[in-house]
């Protein structure tokens, strides 16, 4: 099963949904303005599409990676 991460704006609720053929549940919290992760060609991800309450969450930002910079030689700035 395959997950989209969205950002829902609707009303605080939960849902438990039927995805993939082995009928696997997934249960969701549903909170305003909160990072959901919902199966993209679900039937309840497209009503919620439809009904402007998911919008695509941006990527999520990779901390940025320390590295130390070159000593610097007498002179040089």
């Amino acid at each position: 099963m395959t997950l989209t991460r969205y950002i829902y704006n609707g009303p605080q609720s939960g849902v438990t949904l039927r995805v993939d053929e082995a009928r696997e549940l997934l249960d969701v919290q549903l909170q305003p303005g909160k990072p959901v992760n919902l199966p993209a060609d679900h039937e309840y991800t497209l009503v919620l599409l439809e009904l402007k309450h998911l919008v695509l969450a941006p990527p999520e930002a990779k901390p940025a990676s320390k590295t130390a910079a070159a000593p610097q030689k007498p002179g040089q700035e």
